[in-house]
Order: C-alpha cells, then sequence, then structure tokens
C-alpha cells in the first residue's frame, strides 16, 4: 500500500528525521497490532513523499484503512522515548524529530485518512 503523507512534485518532502520517527513508530504499532502476523514491511519512499505498507495475504484498501488509521493516530499522540531509537537498535538514533513527526501524522489523518472517499482508495486505471 502507497501511504502518501506528502504531494510528489507539489509539496515540501518530509525530512529526514520526520520520516526515521515516522517509520520507528509505525513499525512498532505495526509489529504489536492484532494484524501483526500480516506485517511484512512498513517504509519510507526513497522519494520521501510517504511510505510503503506491505502486508501478507488478501487484503484491499478499504480493508487496511482502519489499520492505517490506528497507526497514524498512535504516531499522531505518541508520547516518551522513540522505540529503538538507541545506538543498540539503530545505526541513524540520533537522527529523530518527534514533534515533525507528530505534526505529520495529525495532518494526513485529518487531510487524507478521515473521512476519505471510495474513489481515493485505488489507484487509477
Amino acid at each position: 500500500f502507497d501511504l502518501r503523507i506528502t504531494a510528489p512534485n507539489r509539496e515540501p518532502v518530509i525530512d529526514m528525521p520526520a520520516l526515521h520517527t515516522i517509520e520507528h513508530l509505525g513499525a512498532t504499532f505495526l509489529r504489536n497490532s492484532l494484524k501483526k502476523d500480516d506485517v511484512v514491511y512498513f517504509g519510507p519512499m526513497g522519494c520521501r513523499t510517504g511510505f510503503y505498507l506491505l502486508l501478507a495475504g488478501d487484503w484491499t484498501s478499504k480493508d487496511v484503512l482502519p489499520l492505517v488509521r490506528d497507526c497514524f493516530r498512535f504516531i499522531a499522540n505518541f508520547a516518551g522515548e522513540v522505540p529503538g531509537a538507541s545506538a543498540r537498535d539503530c545505526g541513524n538514533y540520533l537522527d529523530m524529530n518527534l514533534p515533525m513527526a507528530k505534526f505529520l501524522a495529525k495532518k494526513y489523518l485529518e487531510n487524507v485518512l478521515i473521512g476519505i472517499s471510495e474513489d481515493r482508495l485505488v489507484y487509477p486505471a
């Protein structure tokens, strides 16, 4: 699934510290969710405009939407130390920006995920 947070070539890309923080928080949420056995991968797009979510099984965008909403609510409301943000667990643990990650997660929730229309859940043919 293509979770596009910023509009490609129209909005600034996500800065690396916020992108990295969203990656840590999103992966933590998904690996601990009720759907954890289906989670294959959650990680940033190379263009830094969003994330890819890979799930095992036969998922539709409509099926995955509640999980994605819950994931970004978790990020938007997160308080405390970012999971895995230590030298032992991450090769670039100092490159984090929790306030910006929370801002972007809230913006994505409010502007895209909440109230999304059915036509936005499929790629155009």
